[in-house]
C-alpha cells in the first residue's frame, strides 16, 4: 500500500517541503531508501525499525521502497525519523489516521520509541503559519519553539506511542493552537549580567560615541592602548540598546534554532535581548559568515538584530575580515554551492577594537612606543581602507588618568542613556514608515540626503569637509548618517553644523 507523509528538511534557515512517500507491497522482504540522504538520514531505518517494535508493532517482511522527494534536495538531519515511521505504520495497514493529508510531522526517534527535539522546527511552524487545516506534530521539547508563531495548529508527543495515540482513528486528540507571545514574558529581568556605563570611570567622548552608534545603528571601532576601557565600554553596549520587537525576536531566533545542534535544541530559549556576539581572532571564515558542509549560519548571521563585536580586530585573518564587507552593506549574507544559493539574513551592529601599534602604547602619554615605524604601519593596513570606510564611528580611547579613580561623581546610568537611545530609535521608526529601514544606518543615499534636508551653508561646509579629509562617496554619505542621528538624540528636525561637526570627529582615525 502506498501512503505519503509531509514533512519539511532545513535549507539554511528556510523550511523546504518535504514528502515521505512509502510503498510497502508483496514480495521477497526488503528495505530501500532513496531521495538524496545524508547518513544521519539512511541510518533513520534502523532507529524506526527498533522504535516500531518497541510499540509492539510489526512492519517487517514487506517489500518497502521509501522515497523522500523533492529528489534533488538533499536530506540531513534526524527530522524524518517521525515521518517515515508513521508512513511505515500506514503503509503496511498496523495504523489508520483520519485526515493524513493535513498532518505535517518531524521528529527524531530513540530506539525506545522516546521522541528528541529537533532543530528548526520555528521555521516549519513560520511556514505553516497562514495554513490553517495542517496540524504540525513534533516532540514535546519543541512544543514552545512552535507556540510562538501564533495561530498554528500542532500536537507534541513524547514518544511514538503517545503520537500513534494523538493522530490515530478513534483515538485522535485536540490539536492546541498556539499562543505566540501572549504567554511569553518578553520584559523579565534581562540585563542583570551586563555592565553598567555608571561604573565606567571617565571616558566620557567613548560613552557619547557608543550612544550614538546605538541610536542609529552605526558601526563603530575603539582604538586605544591596552587597558584603557575599550572591551569594557562595549560590553556595556547592550545596556543601552531598545527592546527588540516581537518581529525581531522571531527573526532572530529562527536563526538561532537553525543554527543549533540537534542535542541542543531541547535547551530552547526565545531570544529576547538582542545578540551580542564576540568571536574569538582565531574564527575561521565558515564560523564568521556561515557555510560549511551542513550550511549552517554563522556569527555574523547570529548577530542579527544585534551586535558582531571583534575584539583585537587586526588579529583577525584578512580574508575573514574582508567577507564582512557586503553583510555590511547588504545586511544578509549569500552563500553558493552547486545545490544551490542560501542566503542569510545579517543585519548587524559591527563593532570593533584594536590597538594602535603592535605594543600598544603608540597613543599612550605615559608609556613611549616602542615600535618601529614600518611594524606599526604594517599593523595598520591589516585593516583595509574599504572595511574601515564601511565603520562610521572611529573613536580613540585615551588612557583615564588615575586621578579619577577616586572621583566620588557618579557616572550616567545605561538606563539613563537607553532612553535616550529608545527617543531617537522611535524617531527613527515614524521616519521610516512606509520604507524597509529601520534605522538611520540603513538608509539609503538618496534617504540620507532627503532626510538631513541641509542648509546651504551646512551643505557647503559638510562638502568642504569631505574634501578637505578625502572622503569616498559612500564615506560622505555615512557622514550624512551619523550627523541625521546626532539630530535625532537632540530631537531636531534639521541637520545643522553642529551636528555634522561631531559626526566628522568620527571620522578622523585613518589607517
Amino acid at each position: 500500500m502506498f501512503r505519503r507523509i509531509r514533512s519539511y528538511c532545513l535549507f539554511g534557515i528556510k523550511a523546504v517541503p518535504v514528502n515521505v512517500e512509502v510503498d510497502a507491497s508483496q514480495g521477497l522482504p526488503g528495505f530501500t531508501l532513496v531521495g538524496l540522504p545524508d547518513n544521519a538520514v539512511r541510518e533513520s531505518r534502523e532507529r524506526v525499525i527498533s522504535a516500531i517494535r518497541s510499540i509492539n508493532k510489526v512492519v517487517t517482511g514487506f517489500r518497502t521502497t521509501v522515497n523522500l522527494s523533492p529528489a534533488d534536495l538533499r536530506k540531513e538531519g534526524s527530522a524524518l525519523d517521525l515521518p517515515l515511521a508513521i508512513g511505515l505504520l500506514v503503509a503496511t495497514g498496523e495504523l489508520e489516521v483520519p485526515e493524513l493529508e493535513h498532518l505535517v510531522i518531524v521528529g527524531e526517534l530513540s530506539l525506545d520509541g522516546l521522541l528528541k527535539p529537533v532543530r528548526g522546527v520555528l521555521s516549519i511552524a513560520m511556514s505553516l503559519a497562514d495554513k490553517a487545516h495542517d496540524i504540525l506534530v513534533i516532540p514535546k521539547a519543541n512544543e514552545q519553539e512552535a507556540s510562538l508563531v501564533e495561530g498554528i495548529r500542532y500536537i507534541s508527543a513524547e514518544s511514538l506511542q503517545e503520537c500513534v495515540n494523538s493522530i490515530g482513528a478513534g483515538t485522535a486528540t485536540r490539536p492546541k493552537w498556539s499562543s505566540g507571545f501572549k504567554q511569553l514574558n518578553l520584559y523579565s529581568n534581562k540585563t542583570a549580567d551586563i555592565p553598567d556605563f555608571k561604573n565606567v570611570v571617565g571616558m566620557e567622548g567613548v560613552k557619547r560615541a557608543l550612544e550614538i552608534a546605538a541610536a542609529g545603528a552605526h558601526n563603530f571601532l575603539l582604538v586605544g592602548s591596552p587597558g584603557a576601557g575599550k572591551t569594557l565600554c562595549a560590553k556595556c553596549l547592550p545596556g543601552i540598546l531598545p527592546e527588540m520587537t516581537e518581529t525581531e525576536i522571531l527573526e532572530t531566533t529562527r536563526i538561532h534554532s537553525c543554527a543549533k545542534s540537534a542535542h541542543d535544541a531541547e535547551d530552547f530559549k526565545p531570544v529576547l535581548t538582542r545578540p551580542f556576539r564576540t568571536p574569538h581572532h582565531s574564527a575561521s571564515m565558515v564560523s564568521l559568515v556561515g557555510g560549511g558542509t551542513r550550511l549552517k549560519p554563522g556569527e555574523a548571521s547570529l548577530a542579527h538584530n544585534g551586535v558582531l563585536f571583534l575584539d583585537e580586530l587586526p588579529e583577525f585573518n584578512r580574508n575573514v575580515l574582508e567577507a564582512l564587507r557586503e553583510p555590511m552593506e547588504e545586511g544578509q549574507i549569500s552563500i553558493s554551492r552547486a545545490s544551490g544559493t542560501i542566503t542569510w539574513p545579517a543585519r548587524f551592529m559591527m563593532g570593533a577594537a584594536m590597538n594602535p601599534c603592535p605594543c600598544g602604547y603608540a597613543m599612550d602619554n605615559k608609556r613611549a612606543c616602542t615600535c618601529l615605524p614600518e611594524a606599526r604601519k604594517r599593523y595598520q593596513e591589516k585593516i583595509s581602507g574599504p572595511l574601515l570606510d564601511r565603520i562610521d564611528i572611529q573613536v580613540s580611547v585615551p588612557p583615564v588618568e588615575a586621578s579619577q579613580f577616586a572621583s566620588k561623581t557618579k557616572a550616567e546610568s545605561s538606563a539613563e542613556i537607553r532612553k535616550r537611545v529608545c527617543t531617537a530609535r522611535e524617531i527613527q521608526r515614524k521616519r521610516f514608515t512606509s520604507t524597509d529601514f529601520k534605522t538611520n544606518a540603513e538608509m539609503s543615499s538618496d534617504f540620507a540626503k532627503q532626510s538631513c534636508k541641509l542648509s546651504a551653508e551646512a551643505e557647503k561646509f559638510s562638502i568642504n569637509a569631505a574634501d578637505r579629509m578625502g572622503l569616498s562617496a559612500r564615506g560622505y554619505y555615512r557622514l550624512l548618517k551619523v550627523s541625521r542621528t546626532i539630530a535625532d538624540l537632540r530631537n531636531s528636525d534639521k541637520v545643522e553644523i553642529l551636528d555634522l561637526s561631531e559626526a566628522l570627529r568620527y571620522r578622523a582615525f585613518r589607517s
